[in-house]
């Protein structure tokens, strides 16, 4: 490993958003505007470039488009000619669900997070279960609800999230007894404009709002200067997998997208992320 590398870990369960900001990715860092150029092209480029296909005809990239149960990554350099890879384990997410539910990591999975000096962590908060109010809650509702869910052990995406975090530090031999510098921590808000929130919304704040538990353990474990909240939206709106968009149609993709940076600020530039991930 040169020692000017930056090893940037994916990470983000089933339907989280990380399909989409693989492809627009790999479609910004073709572009001569774009301040990253791929440096060694990946093995294969079907997912990638399938993905950009999609988007190119107005579609999401579903499961019924992308094989996605592929392990990817795009090298890149900047324009000091750092090198800079990003991973991505486990492309459709599936994997990470089995981490956590069969407290299990495998030897793919290791070595990545061993070799990892930023972790971008993603959630989807449209797709997280809202926190019930049990203390207002009727008593009749609450034995009912009870008496359904027993049998069935369901995490809540607060622990589901804390845990896997903590299983990702164990397997790092990163200990929690003292700020974490490294690895980097980004938490990435996807799907951003699914919310329909105002404008200048704090993504951290939304954080913890939604994932109070979540929110508490990062803040309590990482360094702040090695930890941020951001938002994306990879594809700036809704797009169905079949029907296509008439305003991507009439555009290159590179047109659509944006990230909240932690202060609430909208940028249009989604490399944005890379930059700030490693320390930039």
């Amino acid at each position: 490993m040169e020692s000017n590398d930056n090893n940037i870990l994916i990470i983000g369960g089933p339907n989280s958003g990380k399909t989409h900001f693989g492809g627009q990715l790999y479609l910004r860092f073709r572009s001569d505007e774009c301040n990253y150029k791929i440096s060694t092209p990946p093995e294969d480029l079907t997912v990638f470039q399938e993905v950009v296909d999609c988007l190119s005809d107005g579609r999401s990239a579903s499961r019924s488009n992308v094989e996605l149960h592929r392990n990817l990554s795009l090298e890149v350099r900047d324009v000091n000619s750092n090198k800079i890879s990003i991973s991505f384990p486990d492309y459709g997410g599936e994997q990470v669900k089995q981490i956590v539910d069969n407290r299990q990591i495998n030897e793919l999975w290791r070595n990545q997070i061993q070799n990892s000096d930023s972790w971008m962590f993603f959630i989807r908060l449209d797709e997280v279960a809202e926190i019930e109010d049990i203390v207002n809650r009727a008593l009749p509702e609450t034995v009912s609800a009870k008496s359904k869910t027993d049998s069935v052990l369901n995490v809540s995406d607060n622990a589901f999230f804390v845990e896997l975090l903590q299983m990702l530090l164990f397997t790092k031999q990163t200990s929690i007894k003292q700020s974490i510098t490294i690895p980097k921590l980004m938490v990435v808000l996807s799907c951003w404009d699914a919310l329909n929130l105002s404008e200048g919304k704090i993504p951290s704040a939304l954080l913890k709002e939604k994932l109070p538990l979540f929110y508490e353990f990062i803040r309590t474990v990482w360094d702040e200067n090695s930890l941020d909240t951001v938002g994306l939206s990879s594809t700036e709106k809704t797009l169905d997998s079949k029907k296509s968009d008439d305003d991507y149609l009439n555009n290159s993709p590179s047109n659509f997208g944006y990230v909240i940076l932690p202060n609430g600020e909208k940028e249009k530039d989604l490399t944005l992320l890379i930059s700030k991930a490693i320390g930039g």
